[in-house]
């Protein structure tokens, strides 16, 4: 897509803001979103990212081709996922892997799952934070990063939410 966004022919020329790109999955594609933040040469593309109920670290080491490292995330990052359901909670993404993750990434983040959501749902029930996460992080609109950050943020606060972690700095 870079390599069309700068060909004259093509309808993609000059479509992209390649200074604001950002980039979410679902699942494995949370994984594939973190891989493409962190292992690629085109990776410094990415100002920010959303993955949505990704397979936790461990499990994508031992069940997988596709291994990651959270500790190589280097932009901010809005981690979602859901409470319930075995599948969710004790093989996609545990709490505790879930914490483990947030605590080795030392760029900015906002950690949260979403109560009574089992790992399909995410899918479908995270998109206003999501919209706004990227409004914030890609188009810089102030009234969306009151979701996050700020005196009194909103998915701190949000009952729907639990587990809430964010070391986010305006």
């Amino acid at each position: 897509m870079l390599g069309e966004n700068e060909n004259k022919g093509s309808i993609f020329y000059g479509k992209i803001d390649v200074e604001n790109i950002g980039i979410t999955g679902f699942s494995q594609g949370g994984v594939a979103t973190l891989r493409a933040i962190t292992m690629f040469e085109e990776s410094h593309y990415f100002k920010t990212a959303v993955p949505l109920s990704p397979v936790s670290e461990k499990t994508a080491e031992q069940t997988t081709d596709y291994p990651y490292d959270s500790a190589k995330v280097n932009c901010p990052i809005l981690m979602l996922a859901g409470t319930s359901g075995d599948f969710e909670t004790e093989i996609v993404i545990p709490i505790s892997e879930m914490n483990k993750m947030y605590d080795k990434i030392t760029s900015p983040k906002v950690m949260v799952r979403r109560v009574g959501m089992t790992h399909d749902d995410m899918m479908y029930k995270a998109g206003g934070y999501v919209t706004a996460w990227f409004m914030w992080q890609l188009q810089g609109d102030s009234e969306a990063a009151k979701a996050f950050v700020g005196e009194n943020p909103e998915i701190m606060n949000n009952e729907m939410y639990q587990d809430q972690r964010s070391d986010f700095h305006e």
